[in-house]
């Protein structure tokens, strides 16, 4: 059930003196729905404040003429409304908990020593280099990312600035730049922007292990940004 939200102030007084009577009635219902721990992990402070939603569109819409108390209605509205906010909000909080789930095996596999790194001793120039490296791979990434690498050409949400006209140049060199990749690079790249699947989930698909996904999702950022480099300097030399 979602409404446009509404504000005390629209309430008339006789409105806004119903809902300050029955704000009670929020919590108690609030109470009995957040020991529901299908809402696991959401603060009891939201449902209150979805109810309080729910209970001023009651005051507002409440016509006592129809034969039933205002308690029974805005009880309804009121429940309706904390629920329809905990499935808004248990939504994005997947949604939330699952990108930093993709950034977190991102930056792990950015980080690790690649396979054919010999090992060396620590040393702030080898740390520097590495910190490098994966500010390069993330900054690959969020092109990858960005939903606007697979719209049509000519389909622009910017203005058309000199910096976003270089970025969208960049992008669709990046897009020519993943026909270079081979067969397994490209289904982990695809799989893993574009699909939004996690390293486990591409790896079961591979019948490969996490481990090397995530080899592989480095491997081919390199490529990537080795292809990107050879554009640029072809550029220059041209």
């Amino acid at each position: 059930m979602t409404s446009t939200p509404v504000a005390p102030q629209e309430l008339s007084p006789e409105a806004r003196e119903l809902a300050e009577r029955h704000m009670p009635l929020v919590h108690r219902i609030a109470a009995v729905l957040f020991r529901d721990r299908s809402f696991h992990g959401i603060p009891f402070e939201e449902f209150v404040q979805f109810g309080m939603q729910g209970l001023l569109q009651a005051a507002m819409r409440f016509d006592a003429s129809r034969g039933f108390s205002f308690e029974t209605y805005a009880s309804h509205r009121i429940r309706g409304a904390i629920l329809s906010g905990l499935d808004i909000s248990t939504e994005v909080n997947l949604q939330v908990a699952a990108r930093r789930r993709l950034l977190a095996e991102r930056v792990g596999s950015l980080a690790a020593p690649a396979e054919d790194d010999a090992p060396a001793q620590p040393s702030p120039e080898g740390a520097l280099g590495r910190l490098v490296q994966v500010s390069i791979g993330l900054a690959i990434a969020f092109m990858l990312d960005d939903t606007t690498m697979y719209e049509a050409e000519g389909v622009h949400h910017w203005d058309d600035g000199s910096a976003n006209l270089a970025y969208r140049q960049l992008q669709r060199r990046l897009r020519g730049a993943l026909d270079k990749l081979n067969e397994q690079e490209r289904r982990v790249v695809e799989g893993h922007y574009f699909l939004h699947e996690a390293f486990e989930d591409i790896a079961a698909a591979m019948a490969l292990s996490k481990g090397r996904i995530s080899q592989i999702h480095k491997k081919a950022l390199q490529r990537l940004h080795a292809e990107l480099a050879s554009l640029r300097l072809a550029d220059f030399v041209a």
